[in-house]
């Protein structure tokens, strides 16, 4: 079960991934035709671009603000004993 406080980040990148299918179902169904295939694929990037830009940072602040910062191993001095 995910936190609550990621639930909103989930739901967003839901609506955006669904989002930006149906751009593409209906760029592809009426749109595409004027263009030729360089064009389509440019607009099928930049698309995606788009998409990076808007889930990349919510998620990037989320992994910073929850990722665990990485502990230094220390080394542990050696006590020498001496015989007596």
């Amino acid at each position: 079960m995910p936190p609550p406080e990621s639930a909103s980040r989930i739901a967003v990148s839901i609506v955006v991934g669904v989002g930006w299918l149906i751009f593409l179902i209906l760029f592809l169904a009426f749109y595409a035709g004027g263009f030729n295939i360089w064009q389509n694929l440019a607009i099928m990037f930049v698309s995606l671009l788009v998409v990076g830009a808007i889930l990349g940072p919510m998620w990037a602040y989320w992994g910073i603000k929850t990722g665990q910062v990485p502990q230094k191993k220390t080394r542990r001095r050696r006590v020498r004993r001496t015989r007596k």
